[in-house]
């Protein structure tokens, strides 16, 4: 039975939430899986904050301007355990893990869009400059 970790969509109509899960690979998207191992609302959002009450304002409405985030949540520890039973992740997740640094480069997923691993020489040199012509 091949594992697959991938997104199961949920939500209402243009305000999907996926959850990040373990599935058996012949079932459809949004089957029961073996595992839910996380969630993931790609649509970005005010974090929720505690407002103090309207009567601690003393020069008018506090004007903030608060960052737009997506939220993740998800259990490092059983991701990396499903992969290290040879579950096999999708492209969106393993994009998802490598942003995150769950996945650090390289990896048995590899793909062309994967950041470059990092070598020393690499990292020791400064970015190459253009040459400079002289007139």
């Amino acid at each position: 039975m091949p594992v697959r970790i991938r997104l199961a969509r949920h939500g209402q109509r243009h305000t999907p939430v996926f959850h990040i899960v373990a599935i058996n690979a012949s079932k459809r998207r949004d089957a029961r899986p073996i595992e839910k191992l996380g969630e993931y609302d790609p649509i970005p959002r005010v974090p929720e904050v505690e407002k103090l009450p309207s009567s601690s304002y003393v020069f008018g409405a506090e004007q903030t301007a608060l960052q737009k985030e997506k939220r993740i949540e998800w259990n490092v520890e059983r991701i990396r355990y499903w992969l290290g039973v040879g579950a096999q992740p999708s492209r969106p997740v393993v994009k998802l893990l490598e942003r995150a640094g769950v996945l650090t480069t390289p990896h048995p997923w590899q793909h062309p869009w994967s950041p470059a691993p990092l070598s020393t020489d690499a990292a020791a040199k400064p970015a190459a400059t253009e040459p400079k012509t002289e007139a």
